[in-house]
């Protein structure tokens, strides 16, 4: 009797490791399965950004398009006459202002030795509009 017993003990032995190893197959198939699905969920996540770049880089090339049409010269010309009234200049004039130096030597050879009159127009204007300054 003693050899059944041995038989069956052995075979306990044996239907123990079967189950471990099964189970252990069951919990990788599921696993794997899990790993599966969740690469596909993040592939079409993957996917869903992607398409949100490419209409967001369409919106911003429209926009680009949209702001060059808008500083195009010939925008600005149209609007500027049509919507603000602007008319090109007819008669275009240059004022010069004479500068210390070349009003000093100007007044010495003038001929009709009047030295007022040559240096009011740089006294005035300095008057009126000051010193430029690059801090202003």
């Amino acid at each position: 009797m003693k050899n059944i017993d041995e038989r069956y003990e052995k075979r306990g032995k044996q239907s123990v490791l079967c189950v471990l190893f099964l189970f252990g197959m069951l919990v990788s198939a599921l696993s794997l399965g899990g790993m599966r699905l969740y690469a596909l969920y993040i592939e079409h996540r993957l996917a869903d950004c992607s398409q949100k770049i490419e209409a967001i880089g369409d919106k911003y090339a429209m926009l680009e398009e949209y702001y060059a049409s808008l500083l195009s010269p010939s925008r600005i010309y149209n609007y500027a006459k049509s919507e603000l009234n602007m008319v090109t200049a007819s008669e275009v004039e240059t004022i010069r202002l004479m500068s210390e130096s070349y009003r000093g030597r100007g007044a010495a050879n003038s001929p009709s030795g009047s030295s007022g009159a040559v240096s009011a127009p740089g006294e005035l204007s300095r008057a009126l509009v000051g010193t430029a300054n690059a801090k202003d």
